[in-house]
């Protein structure tokens, strides 16, 4: 059958929209610029979408947990606070649940169902001091990244009762704690001494699987959807990929920055954003996760510690220290 040229230049239209669309979540990260700041009274250090999107939490130091509206995306508002936590380093929001690693206070567990009123369901105090918490799929257990205590693993069966049932023990200070997604592998940011794996198809007994050691102090970590590649922020190191599972054959990547202090991956997995500290925000390109490429540098007004990135992929949520909260977007 014979095609026509007009024919085929409507095909080649056709063509060039859809990889247009397929591509434009990914465009989206080449260019980005700070739209908005929202002071806090102290340091803000962690920060959280909620699921609806439309509301979001921030960890700020001696002023609490705020929930903000972002109706309007240029002016969020806090909505409502709790006060009762004070040292808040990081936070999970599974449904309507938020947990939260809570500095020398442990762990915190935060009901999420009415965000103008926050009601907090339980606490555990552990030995040190809580920098970052994962939570296993089911939902019935947490690794709570403890500084010198390790990970404090946490039965969470009774949300309102968590009960402390194993400590896996640090050789350095634990800063990061990451799930495989089956909820059976748990990667640990152990700083000095590199990135430990652990066995915790049992909560009750983990086993020790083995480490290594990427270059500078790893602090936070994230896994890919499809499982296949680790990320790890390290502080004097800057970002490292490594493939998973962990072998001795197992390919590893080091993009040197500065102070890499948090890493979080976009919905379609072709871009990384890394606070920097006092450098602001990092987008990488992570298409080829073995060949990261740096698409842009942010500076933010103090030092990025934590991010949240919009389920659009157009707008990006900074913990910001001592400025507050900082909004990127990204066009």
């Amino acid at each position: 059958m014979k095609v026509s040229r007009v024919h085929f230049a409507v095909y080649c239209c056709i063509c060039l929209f859809m990889l247009g669309s397929l591509n434009s979540a990914y465009a989206a990260f080449r260019s980005g610029s700070i739209l908005a700041n929202l002071p806090t009274q102290g340091s803000a250090n962690a920060v959280a979408l909620f699921s609806d999107q439309r509301h979001l939490l921030l960890g700020v130091a001696q002023e609490g947990l705020l929930v903000l509206d972002l109706s309007s995306t240029e002016q969020p508002q806090v909505l409502s606070k709790l006060s009762a936590l004070q040292q808040v380093e990081s936070i999970l929001i599974r449904g309507k649940l938020a947990f939260i690693a809570n500095g020398a206070a442990g762990l915190a567990i935060v009901d999420l169902s009415q965000p103008t009123a926050l009601k907090l369901l339980a606490r555990l105090d552990t030995a040190s001091y809580a920098f970052d918490v994962a939570v296993t799929p089911d939902g019935q257990t947490a690794f709570m990244a403890d500084n010198s205590n390790g990970v404090v693993v946490v039965d969470l069966r009774q949300p309102t009762k968590p009960r402390q049932v194993a400590v896996i023990p640090s050789s350095a200070a634990s800063a990061g704690v990451a799930l495989s997604g089956n909820g059976q592998t748990l990667y640990i940011a152990d700083q000095a001494d590199g990135i430990q794996i652990i066995d915790v198809r049992d909560p009750k007994k983990p086993i020790h699987q083995g480490h290594f050691n990427p270059a500078g102090h790893p602090q936070r970590l994230a896994i890919s959807k499809d499982g296949r590649w680790l990320f790890s922020a390290n502080n004097e190191g800057g970002l490292s990929v490594h493939t998973l599972p962990i072998s001795a054959s197992h390919q590893t990547m080091q993009l040197p920055l500065r102070n890499a202090f948090a890493v979080s991956l976009s919905q379609d997995q072709q871009t990384a954003l890394v606070a920097d500290l006092f450098n602001g925000v990092v987008v990488v390109d992570i298409k080829n996760p073995l060949n990261p490429q740096i698409l842009q540098r942010i500076k933010t007004q103090r030092a990025a510690q934590g991010l949240a990135i919009s389920q659009d992929q157009k707008t990006v949520y900074i913990a910001d220290t001592q400025a507050g909260l900082t909004v990127l977007r990204f066009r």
